[in-house]
């Protein structure tokens, strides 16, 4: 589905979180060590404090007891202050490996030990890290994915600042040139508005910019934002040469029309059912229905050199909003509609252009995010250009400098294992009928699992054959970014009329996120995600299960959400359900989201529907995952325990997973969430799950009424 490709972390189309880091220009990315420090930090501290004890042997004993009593007097503390009776049974023994040791410490200064698991999970969770975790400037949120991303960004700048490019792959060293292109700040402040203004004398012809067609709509709630967007196009007109008063009355004109747009837009809750709303027609069809454009002329332009007919197939998922922006296309003057792409195309380019866009940009940020001034280095937002720009062989460098490939194996095990958990589960549900359940357990062992990378970003030269005819100057960023919107056109209509690759990737390596796509039936997770605190080979099973096994569950369960229920294991979109199953799911489903629908943050509710898909997903993929953690403990045998933590492994499980999502927002930012993102707040990502899971309930003895326990489950796999 459209939403799988902003698995986890994203609100709203291209709203994934900023992709952003915080280290000096001069500091080099060590090996990630839980804790942050590396090996070789640690070794140093050792032989100074061990030069430090080398006194008498009368000083070494009395420094050796009163440590002896000092982790006595903590342990005891840490069990107190839990305030939960957590049964520790002594025949398990505890792990004592510098491993268990770090990630003990990170568990516990996250948690907030002061309030009962049983009346607020995630602030229990949670509440040390929000402490200790302060909105970052420049940030409007904050949380685990943006910390490892940083991490991620980190390590690929030591790689393209420190590396000499000697590869055989012309596609790495496109990446380095594209890079250092974007660093070139005194070149881009030189040219200023100039490669903007020329493009659009060059075009020479004078969808909705703000996240969602709520602020269009409610003007007065939403008269700051509104005002302070229309300030914004004002001073990126009269930076491109126009007059403050015309350019003004010029730039009204388009934002009334894009309120004029919004009017018309289905609210995004009402477009998940793909099956009500997929139409296929060819392109006279097409022109029939919405007849201001030409559209036979528009996509073979669009779509060139490809060569197109009126019979040619097209699918369409907006039948009524097509046809009315046909009759708002011809009743809106051309110069309104000239300025209109105008503006489009200046909204998308000037992020390549000199401080003052970047600057009234900002302060657009700052009225609709609650974003302060932003003091993120230049490289970091550079890096993030160059993954948009050349991922795949950004990735490679990637890879090959930190991916282990024995957690790619591993990762297929775990995956394997919860694959099995679900189909289990799916074999006990009393609603669905013996016809439907075979359907669904062939279409769940046929869901492809693509781990790590693609191979063929280690291949030279199939790396090369991606990005051939792509040209990368050292010179000119903006020209990049400019040739890069033509590859990428070329690309696309490149792709026409071809049967579609089921390896083809839809993330780069480095990317912290996963996701599943409907139409391929396939399940994705880059290397990026496969790190602390998702997955650590050395970390106890209950933290890597809590972790990445839940994000596999998550998008394992994606398969058989609201959306992609509908489509059969061969990715097709078609009914393949009975109909006393479906009106079975629709009815837990119902309960899903009548539950979500009642929590709010800052006084303002969840929309129950609109992310329905993800609560679906996060309650299934939780299930599945404690399901195949428990199925590990019994070929395994009981895990030992990390020291001071005071909880059952199994009661790790949930404290790791909770401790995934754990987040802070701005109130804009968590306003703009709601109205833009198919996934719950990170709080209610944890409570509402939490709340319908029996085995959380009883391992941490919640009773019937407490606020973790409403006495009602919402449950659909």
């Amino acid at each position: 589905m459209n939403v799988a490709l902003q698995e986890l972390g994203s609100g709203g189309d291209n709203m994934v979180e900023y992709k952003r880091a915080t280290l000096r220009d001069e500091d080099a990315p060590e090996t990630p060590v839980e804790g942050g420090a590396s090996p070789d930090a640690v070794e140093v501290g050792f032989q100074k404090r061990k030069r430090q004890f080398l006194g008498s042997h009368t000083q070494m004993e009395l420094i050796l007891a009163g440590v002896s009593l000092l982790m006595a007097a903590l342990l005891l503390g840490c069990f107190v202050a839990l305030g939960v009776q957590y049964h520790r049974d002594p025949s398990h023994s505890t792990c004592l490996t510098e491993a268990c040791i770090r990630v003990a410490g990170k568990i516990l200064e996250s948690l907030d030990r002061g309030v009962s698991p049983c009346e607020d999970f995630y602030q229990f969770s949670c509440g040390g890290w929000i402490r200790r975790n302060p909105l970052p400037d420049g940030r409007s949120r904050w949380n685990t994915f943006n910390s490892l991303w940083d991490q991620n960004q980190a390590v690929l700048k030591h790689l393209l600042e420190n590396t000499t490019f000697n590869s055989s792959s012309e596609a790495e060293r496109k990446t380095q040139r594209f890079y250092l292109s974007c660093l070139q700040v005194e070149r881009i402040e030189e040219l200023g508005a100039q490669p903007l203004q020329d493009l659009i004398d060059k075009v020479d012809q004078s969808g909705l910019f703000l996240p969602s067609r709520d602020y269009y709509l409610n003007r007065t709630a939403n008269e700051k934002v509104l005002n302070a967007y229309l300030d914004y196009m004002e001073e990126l007109g009269v930076l491109l040469g126009g007059q403050p008063a015309s350019t003004r009355e010029q730039m009204q004109q388009v934002l009334e029309l894009e309120i004029q747009l919004a009017n018309i837009t289905v609210p995004q809750d009402q477009r998940r059912d793909e099956e009500k709303i997929y139409h296929k027609m060819s392109i006279s069809e097409l022109q029939a229905l919405a007849p201001s454009m030409d559209w036979l002329e528009f996509l073979s332009f669009s779509l060139s050199p490809l060569e197109l007919h009126d019979s040619e197939p097209v699918v369409v998922y907006g039948t009524d909003y097509l046809q009315q922006v046909s009759e708002l296309i011809s009743h809106t003057a051309p110069s309104i509609l000239n300025n209109y792409l105008i503006w489009n195309l200046v909204q998308k380019t000037t992020s390549s252009l000199d401080h003052r866009f970047e600057s009234a940009q900002e302060k657009l940020l700052e009225t609709l995010y609650g974003t302060k001034k932003s003091c993120i280095p230049r490289w970091q937002t550079c890096i993030s250009s160059t993954d948009d720009a050349l991922g795949f062989a950004l990735g490679a460098l990637f890879v090959k400098a930190t991916f282990d490939q024995q957690s790619k194996q591993i990762a297929e095990g775990m995956i394997s294992e919860i694959r099995t958990a679900f189909e289990e589960a799916l074999g006990q549900l009393v609603w669905m009928d013996e016809k439907t359940r075979r359907a669904a357990k062939e279409k769940a062992d046929s869901i492809y699992d693509m781990i790590g990378f693609p191979d063929f970003i280690l291949e030279p030269k199939e790396l090369d054959d991606v990005y051939d005819g792509y040209e990368v100057s050292e010179d000119s960023f903006f020209q990049n970014m400019l040739n890069l919107y033509n590859f990428s056109a070329k690309v696309m209509a490149d792709q026409l009329r071809k049967p579609p690759s089921r390896d083809q990737w839809s993330m780069t390596p480095q990317t912290v996120n996963a996701y599943y796509l409907p139409t391929k039936n396939e399940i994705v997770f880059p290397a990026g995600i496969l790190q602390a605190p998702f997955y650590t080979r050395n970390h106890p099973k209950a933290l890597n299960f809590g972790g990445i096994g839940v994000v596999m569950g998550h998008e394992l369960t994606h398969a058989f959400d609201d959306q992609g229920r509908e489509y059969d294991k061969e990715g097709n979109l078609r009914p393949w359900w009975q109909n006393e199953s479906l009106a079975a799911f629709q009815n837990h489903t119902a309960c899903m989201e009548e539950q979500y629908s009642q929590y709010q943050v800052n006084g303002e509710r969840l929309n129950g529907r609109q992310t329905l898909g993800e609560n679906i997903a996060d309650n299934g993929g939780l299930k599945a995952a404690y399901n195949a953690y428990k199925t590990w403990l019994r070929k395994h045998g009981e895990e030992q325990q990390l020291p001071a933590v005071g909880l059952t492994n199994h009661q790790l499980f949930f404290v790791g997973f909770a401790q995934v999502w754990c987040s802070v927002r701005t109130p804009e930012s968590s306003h703009e969430g709601l109205v833009t993102d198919p996934h719950s707040p990170a709080r209610f990502r944890v409570l509402g799950t939490l709340s319908n899971s029996r085995d959380f309930l009883r391992h941490f003895g919640c009773p019937v009424g407490s606020p973790m326990n409403p006495g009602q489950l919402c449950e659909v796999w």
